[in-house]
């Protein structure tokens, strides 16, 4: 017969091997545990880790794409293409991707840059940031001068021809005019801001709805232009008819008119307009006509008879041909005379009694006799030759 002591030690000993079993069990479980925990802070850690250097890649690419803009590629996108530059390698085993989105509707330009930034590898992050590049509205105001502007007895105000005709009963107030020297305004009255760099003559009680301000701060110049490549523009039917030869030199004598062709870029070296003769445009723009040196219409007019000043543009290009020639702009106005004029080199008359509808950028500016001059606002949203990097347009999306 076993006794008491004997059974009691059996009673232990099938109680202690469950015991050791479940301790052993639970330490498993929390050694398992604390390895997969330790993998998944390194996996994530690394997650963190390649996701950073994806970021860095994209704003490296984005930089880069700044930094070596397409101009031609990007000049020849209509509103709704994209540009897809591909992918680039960068240090690292990190590779980026920029493609460039045209977001305007055809007037001041407008860009995406969506660039997507990644890491090679399986376990490699993604991640994609955008910037925005914008055109520089060229005419923000009505008139520019670098060097000086002198404006007498002229009257200035504004309307946007993007929204109609020109009302003389509803003037604008954004005829803004700036100098980046010095002015003169003598018996005046401007519908906008006017503010100059130096001093500013007033004579005979000119007025400005939006003030007048001297000694503001200089702003960057113009930046010249290029003349068109190839030449002079050669002789086309349009030019044949007024007798040009292709020398350059366009001289339209009393009664003879020309009539521009729509969509068309003309490069002469010089423009003279006697009598009743007439540079027009009858078919809409738009149509740029460029010039190296000179202009003067004191016997001629302008018509352009879509009557938008954004369809009619005068550049001034390249360097003059005769430097010891003041290589002035005369120009004069009318009913019909809507236009811009960009020229950062030159001086600029306004020749005449006649309306002016439309911009002018110029080295030296004057307008005198009781001229109107009527700022189409329209301007301020056409396309421009300058891009810029609009500031605070950075952002980042989940990459894919």
């Amino acid at each position: 017969m076993m006794n008491a002591d004997c059974s009691t030690s059996r009673r232990r000993d099938g109680f202690v091997m469950p015991t050791v079993v479940f301790a052993v069990a639970i330490m498993s479980i929390v050694a398992v545990a604390a390895l997969s925990s330790a993998s998944d802070e390194r996996r994530t850690s690394r997650a963190v880790r390649e996701s950073t250097v994806a970021v860095y890649a994209a704003e490296a690419g984005l930089r880069q794409t700044y930094g070596n803009w397409p101009v031609d590629p990007v000049k020849a996108l209509n509103p709704g293409d994209s540009l897809d530059l591909g992918w680039q390698s960068l240090p690292n085993n990190e590779r980026y991707r920029a493609v460039i989105y045209r977001m305007d509707n055809g007037g001041l330009q407008e860009y995406n840059v969506v660039v997507q930034g990644r890491r090679t590898g399986l376990n490699g992050g993604i991640s994609t940031v955008i910037g925005v590049v914008g055109g520089v509205p060229l005419f923000s105001r009505a008139v520019y001068g670098e060097s000086y502007v002198w404006i007498q007895n002229a009257q200035l105000d504004s309307w946007d021809s993007g929204n109609g005709a020109y009302n003389p009963l509803l003037p604008g107030t954004n005829a803004d005019v700036f100098s980046n020297a010095d002015m003169t305004l003598q018996k005046t009255n401007i519908k906008g801001t006017v503010g100059a760099v130096g001093t500013i003559a007033l004579n005979n009680n000119p007025t400005a709805t939006g003030g007048i301000t001297a000694n503001q701060t200089k702003l960057t110049p113009y930046d010249p232009v290029a003349c068109p490549t190839g030449g002079y523009s050669p002789v086309t039917p349009e030019l044949a008819a007024v007798g040009y030869t292709g020398n350059g030199v366009l001289s339209l004598a009393s009664g003879q008119t020309l009539n521009l062709t729509a969509g068309k870029q003309y490069f002469f070296r010089s423009i003279v307009m006697t009598g009743t003769s007439k540079l027009a445009l009858p078919g809409g723009g738009p149509v740029n006509v460029a010039v190296q040196d000179s202009i003067y219409m004191a016997g001629g007019s302008l018509a352009n008879t879509s009557h938008k000043a954004t369809d009619l543009s005068f550049s001034s290009c390249g360097t003059p041909t005769d430097g010891t020639k003041t290589n002035y702009w005369g120009l004069t106005g009318g009913a019909d005379a809507y236009f811009s004029v960009y020229a950062p080199d030159k001086v600029v008359y306004a020749l005449g009694n006649s309306a002016f509808y439309g911009a002018v950028i110029s080295n030296i500016f004057y307008i005198t006799g009781s001229a109107q001059f009527h700022y189409d606002e329209a301007l301020a949203r056409a396309a421009s030759p300058k891009l810029e990097v609009q500031k605070a347009t950075w952002g980042q999306f989940p990459g894919s």
